[in-house]
């Protein structure tokens, strides 16, 4: 079993779902006691918060390069960031590095492909929803995205940072989101992609209107596919 570099922390709540999350598909596959083998560097995410909502990406791409290359050394074969807005710096990391770093949108894409959906919302930060780094990943594969309207982006971003990553999960939260999703299937959207990790402790599929492209779930399964690949 190859060794999952996990950088974790960008949330905590997130990261604690896909350490789970790798371990039960491990232990599926390959029943018994088996887990995953991983190396975790979970960073204080006061401090990119912080430099994400100034713009400085290169700080943020400085630091998580240099993670990456910790985790290189002290024996992961893979990368995963367990976050999606941090993959908008994926691409320089991956020139630092000499390992592979799995990224959650072209994972994400693929899925999307195999369910046949051709037109999808995207919902997350509003790096994440604004930035091509995740679109363009989707469209490179035909799929068509969609992003609520600015006040919608505004809610959303707002919930993310000041409740979910806090580990506030409000119904009335949950309401809100239900009547955007709502908004974006009468847009035409065939499927919504959860584009910030914690939404997945917020909804479920049973209250949403349309399929949910967890990337949590998607990312891990695909980490675990490399984890035990020969």
């Amino acid at each position: 079993m190859k060794t999952l570099g996990l950088i974790g922390g960008v949330s905590w709540y997130a990261t604690s779902v896909y350490y789970k999350t790798l371990n039960q598909l491990t232990n599926q596959r390959l029943g018994g006691s088996h887990s995953s083998k991983l190396l975790l560097f979970s960073v204080d995410f006061e401090e990119f918060s912080s430099l994400q909502h100034v713009g400085d990406w290169d700080a943020v791409e400085k630091m998580l390069s240099g993670i990456a290359i910790q985790l290189e050394h002290a024996g992961a074969d893979c990368i995963v960031m367990c976050a999606n807005t941090v993959h908008l710096v994926a691409d320089t990391i991956r020139q630092k590095i000499n390992i592979p770093l799995l990224h959650s949108a072209e994972e994400t894409a693929k899925q999307i492909v195999c369910q046949k959906s051709n037109k999808v919302a995207l919902l997350g930060t509003k790096f994440t929803m604004e930035h091509p780094f995740f679109k363009d990943r989707l469209s490179q594969l035909g799929i068509e995205t969609i992003i609520p309207d600015e006040a919608d982006k505004e809610y959303i971003h707002a919930s993310i940072f000041n409740e979910l990553t806090k580990g506030i999960f409000k119904d009335e939260t949950k309401n809100k989101y239900i009547d955007i999703i709502d908004k974006l299937k009468s847009c035409g959207a065939e499927g919504v992609v959860f584009g910030s990790a914690e939404f997945s402790l917020l909804l479920t599929q049973t209250d949403c209107p349309i399929p949910i492209f967890d990337t949590i779930a998607i990312h891990s399964e695909a980490a675990v596919d490399f984890a035990l690949s020969k």
